[in-house]
């Protein structure tokens, strides 16, 4: 329950009312059990003097009558709702558990002595009132202030000095070196690249100059680079740093290429805002405690490259008291970093655990993602399940997963760079959702189906994604690993854009018959063209073979009354690894994205039937 602070106003009403002989501040506690919420001096209570007051959202309301709640008979307060139990439309209610309030007007006792009754402006009664309503004022508003000095969020200046103090966190006065850092890559962001506060920077030559950022920032997709202003966390003239020296990121973040500060460090002018010391408060309490399964899974994730999703705890007091099983997947490294890594996380465990438990780890690092072959290009059936369960290994950590695209580009022109700039992107994108999956995560299909269809360029996309282990597997599908105690990670990796242009030049003999013989052979020959032309492109927009030849394209021209085709030939024309090739007549192996357009039809006649 949160304190807030009353308006001088409500003291001055509720002073009136107490002093001319009326009920102030009659308390109830807004909970369902309570009701009904009847005053307790129903039979001379004032209906229409009835005024209620709480608490809303954590701050003070006056409620309104007949709009909040109204007075039914017998002196009882109810709340407007709504046939379903909620408030009504326009309806506010205090908040559940919270205490309101009711101050009312009461009917005088006959032959009681006369109260004060003069309310009026001027007068000595409401001077009184006023007087003592300011008092009451100006303690509520301290009383609030003590109170939001006691959290984190709300506390501000000298109060929140104290405050992180218990935490021993103190605030970095002027006198520090400030700068502002730049987070670049070489090509536009494929997505936004979140930077959060506290992101340490430092000087390349020993002894390195480390400084960290004091904001957070997102570099937005399709930018190259963000700036973050950062702070040093020694003092010293040391921590003036020239242009260009700042170069090393100590944790990476997937997106970001390199840090560079464009201009020199130079001392703040003023201290520490409040909002940075909270954001370092927080950070340090998170760390703060030992001896818990919290303060394990802190220590583990603050090394480089871990998350919280990457380590998973479990214990079961009653079969096996006093131990602990910690199970963690280390980022792809090589295998001395992994080591070294490894290593690390095995003394942090043993520093944090609580005294007298013992925690049976199980650390295993994934292999980097390797090449696959092409796709087939082809969609399997799978049925009507939305999931397959993917089965590991006994004993592992890991579930490597392959991962095959096939992408479609908008355009049938891209140059050799652009098309393999379009595979780097996806690539990368497939590598960052499974680098993104925690312990026992499930792999949603549609996600990597939509991440991949938000890059630009991309007009359709074919994703086949199955434990490697299973390669029979279902290939459309989300992935749920058969144990909890698995994390996903990447195992073969294959982009293919397909989308290559290929144009056909066709030749066609014919042999008239019919209605095709009356008129003008010429006029008959060029109808016929059209005709063939028509059909071999509406044939080939959705033509799905697996190659193409003379006699495959000869069968998807339709027969006809008036002609009889008697021969087909093609020369085909396409970009094949940016050298433009012509064919004739070859067999084309198709993969089922190539766009198959026909560019021109020739009709030779051989005769009439």
């Amino acid at each position: 329950m949160s304190y807030a602070a009353e308006p001088y106003a409500q003291f001055v009403d509720d002073l009136l009312t107490e002093l001319t002989g009326g009920v102030a501040r009659e308390e109830f506690r807004f909970l369902s059990e309570n009701r009904p919420f009847r005053l307790s001096r129903a039979e001379t209570a004032i209906a229409s003097t009835v005024r209620v007051f709480g608490q809303t959202d954590g701050a003070f309301r006056a409620f309104r009558r007949d709009v909040d709640f109204t007075v039914a008979p017998g002196a009882t307060i109810e709340w407007r709702q709504a046939p379903d139990g909620n408030p009504s439309p326009d309806a506010v209610w205090p908040e559940p558990g919270t205490v309101f309030y009711a101050s009312y007007d009461v009917r005088a006792e006959a032959g009681s002595a006369p109260r004060l009754s003069d309310r009026s402006p001027g007068s000595i009664t409401r001077l009184l009132a006023e007087s003592m309503a300011r008092e009451y004022a100006v303690l509520s508003r301290q009383l609030e202030a003590v109170y939001r000095a006691a959290f984190l969020d709300t506390s501000s200046g000298r109060d929140l000095d104290q405050l992180v103090a218990l935490v021993g966190v103190p605030r970095r006065r002027r006198g520090l070196a400030t700068g502002t850092i730049t987070f670049s890559r070489r090509t536009p962001a494929p997505a936004d690249v979140f930077v959060p506060a506290g992101t340490r920077v430092s000087t390349a030559e020993p002894p390195a100059i480390v400084f960290e950022t004091v904001a957070d920032r997102t570099l937005a997709r399709g930018s190259l680079g963000v700036d973050a202003p950062i702070q040093a966390l020694g003092r010293g003239a040391s921590a003036i740093v020239p242009a260009g020296r700042i170069t090393v990121l100590h944790r990476p973040i997937l997106g970001i290429e390199s840090v560079r500060n464009g201009e020199r460090t130079g001392f703040s002018e003023r201290d520490e805002s409040d909002e940075a010391l909270r954001e370092r408060a927080r950070r340090a309490h998170e760390g703060a405690g030992m001896a818990t399964n919290g303060a394990l899974v802190g220590a583990l994730a603050a090394l480089p490259g871990l998350r919280e999703k990457d380590v998973r705890i479990s214990e079961d007091p009653i079969a096996h008291p006093g131990v602990v099983e910690l199970d963690l997947v280390l980022p792809p490294l090589a295998p001395d970093e992994a080591q070294a890594l490894a290593l690390e996380a095995v003394r942090r465990i043993d520093l944090v655990r609580p005294v007298g438990i013992r925690v049976r780890h199980r650390i295993e690092a994934p292999r980097p993602p390797g090449a696959a072959s092409p796709g087939h290009g082809e969609v399997p059936l799978e049925g009507d399940d939305p999931a397959s369960v993917a089965t590991t290994a006994a004993g592992s950590l890991m579930l490597p997963v392959d991962v095959r695209v096939e992408l479609a580009p908008a355009s049938a022109s891209l140059s050799v760079a652009e098309r393999t700039e379009l595979a780097r992107s996806a690539r990368a994108i497939v590598a960052a959702f499974l680098a993104d999956a925690g312990i026992g995560e499930i792999l949603v299909y549609n996600r990597l189906v939509s991440q991949l269809m938000a890059l630009d360029g991309v007009l359709d996309v074919i994703i086949e994604m199955f434990p490697s282990a299973q390669p029979d597997a279902p290939r459309r599908k989300n992935l749920v690993p058969d144990s909890p105690g698995v994390r996903p990670v990447a195992g073969t990796i294959d982009v293919q854009v397909g989308g290559r242009l290929v144009m056909l030049d066709v030749r066609v003999a014919i042999e008239l018959a019919g209605a095709g013989l009356i008129g003008d052979p010429a006029s008959a020959l060029a109808t016929a063209r059209d005709e063939i032309a028509a059909d071999l492109r509406v044939a080939l927009g959705t033509f799905g073979g697996a190659s193409l030849d003379p006699s495959v394209l000869r069968g998807l021209i339709p027969a006809s009354q008036t002609r009889e085709v008697t021969a087909l030939s093609y020369q085909a024309e396409y970009v094949d690894d940016g050298v433009r090739i012509h064919q004739q007549d070859v067999e084309l192996p198709l993969s089922g994205l190539e766009r198959l357009w026909v560019r021109r039809v020739t009709i030779a006649a051989e005769g009439a039937r």
